[in-house]
């Protein structure tokens, strides 16, 4: 039958512009071939521009909104100064965790579980502004340095996005959990109820970040979803 004599391999991943090729990404011939000018360059507007850098664009642009303006460092400072201070903190390490931790054991209530959850959490914290920033950077890498079959910019620039989105992932995971259970040890089991709140409170700047994060998975076309509200709606 005409429709089985060349049957497509299914895609996991459907992304507007580009097609698989064994473990990489190469941009669709037939989509992304752009037609030269008079002056015979290529001319390049945003509809040509696959979706998912769309998407990651406007991720990083979130990111770096909670970055540069928002409180990182709970005393004011920004993204940018809070890396002095997240800096300072991790050259201080393992010394600044022992102390910390002696600290709540030596405190009336605290028991050296509490104070290793204490501690923990804190320490994420430290260097959350270190590790979110360092995040969205190794996101836009265009080469791993391999060999020739490695040279797909674009291809890569997916790759290194959903790796980047993995590992913030988890350690926004690891931050809002150990957040909780050290929320616990000072308001109790009862008290957690308050947690979201609190957390709005002190960490709203970085939340924003976390949620940016999302936007760097190439599995998720919210660019595409984008578009398809504003039609709907018009």
């Amino acid at each position: 039958m005409s429709n089985q004599e060349n049957p497509e391999p299914p895609e996991s991943i459907s992304i507007r512009g580009y097609q698989r090729e064994g473990d990489q990404w190469v941009q669709s011939e037939a989509k992304d071939t752009i037609a030269p000018s008079s002056g015979g360059e290529s001319e390049k507007t945003i509809s040509d521009i696959p979706n998912y850098h769309k998407q990651k664009i406007g991720a990083t642009a979130l990111f770096l909104v909670s970055f540069l303006i928002g409180d990182w460092w709970w005393d004011g400072s920004n993204g940018i100064s809070a890396l002095t201070h997240s800096g300072y903190s991790i050259a201080n390490m393992p010394g600044s965790l022992i102390a910390r931790y002696e600290f709540w054991t030596s405190q009336p209530g605290f028991n050296a579980l509490d104070a290793m959850l204490i501690t923990i959490s804190w320490a994420l914290w430290d260097i959350s502004t270190v590790v979110f920033l360092w995040g969205f950077i190794y996101s836009w890498r265009r080469s791993d340095g391999g060999g020739a079959e490695h040279h797909n910019p674009d291809g890569n620039g997916i790759r290194f996005g959903k790796q980047s989105y993995i590992f913030l992932l988890y350690f926004s995971v690891a931050l809002a959990s150990m957040d909780i259970l050290a929320f616990v040890v000072f308001e109790g089991l009862v008290g957690v109820i308050e947690w979201p709140f609190a957390f709005l409170e002190w960490h709203f700047w970085q939340l924003v970040a976390i949620t940016a994060v999302i936007g760097l998975n190439p599995d998720y076309d919210l660019w595409e979803r984008f578009n398809s509200l504003q039609s709907a709606k018009e």
